[in-house]
C-alpha cells in the first residue's frame, strides 16, 4: 500500500497547528493581569483620574484573566458620579483595558445645603477636585423642579454662542417658573414655561440687540418674555 506522505504530512501539520492554537488560548486565559490600563475621554478637562478608576476596581480584579467579570467591573464604574459610561477589554497579553467616558456638566445646582453639576443627561455629579467648568448656575432648585427642562435650558445655553456668552444665571421661582440672569448686568430675563422656547430666545436676541446699540440694557429690571412674539421691557 502507497502512503500519501502529502496528506500525512497535512494531517500532522493540522494537528500541531490545533495544539499550539490550544496551548496559546489555554496560556492567555491563565495570565495573571500585571496591569490596568485606563483611557479617559475626553482626553482633557479631567473629573476623574486615571489612578482613581484603577483603585474603584481594584478589589474586584481577578488576577487570572479568565476569572475576570467584565460586566461586574463596568457596572462598579458605571457608578461613579462622574461616569456616564465604561467599556472594559480583555487585551491578549497581560493587560486589562478600561475606557471611560466622563459626564457632561451644562450647569451648576446651588441649594440651601449642597452645590453639584447637572449633566447633559438630566443627570448629576459631584464638583471635583481636578478640575472645574464655567457653567450657568442655578438657584431656586427643588425636588418639584422640572429636570428636563433645565437640561434643555442649560444645553440652549452651552450651544448657543449669544446665550453661552450673556447668560450667567438660572432662577426658579416659587411656581416654578425661569429667570435667566443677563452677564455683566443685573436684569433678568422672565422666560417662564417651556412653551414655544425657541422663539422666546429669538425675541430675546433681536431685543437685545436693539437695546445694547442705544446702550439701554442696563436700564431694564426685567425683561419678559412670556407674551407671544413680544419682550416686555420693566425699566
Amino acid at each position: 500500500m502507497r502512503i500519501n506522505w502529502s496528506k500525512t504530512l497535512l494531517f500532522f501539520i493540522s494537528i500541531m497547528s490545533i495544539g499550539i492554537l490550544y496551548a496559546s488560548n489555554f496560556k492567555n486565559k491563565t495570565r495573571i493581569i500585571n496591569e490596568v490600563k485606563v483611557s479617559i475621554n475626553p482626553k482633557s478637562d479631567y473629573f476623574i483620574s486615571a489612578d482613581s478608576v484603577r483603585s474603584l476596581v481594584h478589589e474586584i480584579i481577578s488576577y487570572y484573566k479568565d476569572s475576570v467579570d467584565i460586566l461586574k467591573i463596568e457596572k462598579l464604574i458605571d457608578s461613579n458620579t462622574y461616569v456616564e459610561k465604561s467599556q472594559v477589554f480583555k487585551t491578549v497579553g497581560d493587560q486589562l483595558k478600561i475606557v471611560v467616558k466622563q459626564k457632561t456638566p451644562i450647569a451648576r445646582i446651588i441649594t440651601s445645603d449642597s452645590i453639584f453639576y447637572l449633566d447633559k443627561n438630566s443627570n448629576f455629579m459631584s464638583l471635583s477636585y481636578l478640575h472645574s467648568v464655567e457653567v450657568p448656575i442655578i438657584f431656586g432648585y427643588t425636588e418639584l423642579s422640572d429636570l428636563d427642562y433645565l437640561t434643555k435650558i442649560s444645553l440652549m445655553i452651552k450651544n448657543d454662542d449669544f446665550l453661552n456668552e450673556r447668560i450667567s444665571q438660572i432662577f426658579i421661582n416659587d411656581k416654578q417658573n425661569i429667570g435667566l440672569k443677563l452677564r455683566g448686568y443685573k436684569t433678568i430675563v422672565e422666560i417662564g414655561d417651556s412653551k414655544s422656547l425657541e422663539n422666546k430666545v429669538k425675541n430675546l436676541k433681536a431685543f437685545y440687540n436693539r437695546a445694547f446699540k442705544k446702550d439701554e440694557i442696563g436700564k431694564y429690571k426685567k425683561l419678559n418674555l412670556q407674551f407671544d412674539n413680544q419682550v416686555v421691557g420693566i425699566k
